[in-house]
């Protein structure tokens, strides 16, 4: 499986823009649930403390560290915790779906 870490903030500019209209393309073409997401929310210490916990279930709290850029989604194998590719949110929304598409044969 493949396990997509969104990085957002309140404060990124990037991700007030294209925030939702990305996880929307997100979600239209991950149907078959093949990815799973999970919000790296960076906002402030409160924030990040709780997205830590929340990395830590899928074993990517150490992983996720070296990738700390906001409005950006990095996709992960599960098993390995290898980064597959990354994307910013503020990509076309063709460019986010062919994304996932990329993620997914990563795996294989």
């Amino acid at each position: 499986k493949v396990i997509a870490v969104i990085n957002k903030a309140d404060w990124c500019p990037v991700c007030q823009q294209n925030g939702e209209r990305a996880m929307a393309a997100f979600m239209e073409n991950n149907k078959d649930m093949a990815i799973q997401f999970v919000a790296n929310d960076l906002t402030n210490e409160e924030t990040k403390k709780k997205s830590a916990a929340e990395l830590k279930k899928y074993g990517l709290d150490k992983t996720t560290e070296s990738y700390k850029g906001t409005g950006v989604a990095y996709f992960f194998n599960s098993k390995t915790g290898a980064l597959i590719s990354q994307i910013s949110v503020s990509k076309p929304d063709q460019e986010l779906a062919q994304a996932l598409v990329t993620a997914k044969k990563g795996l294989n």
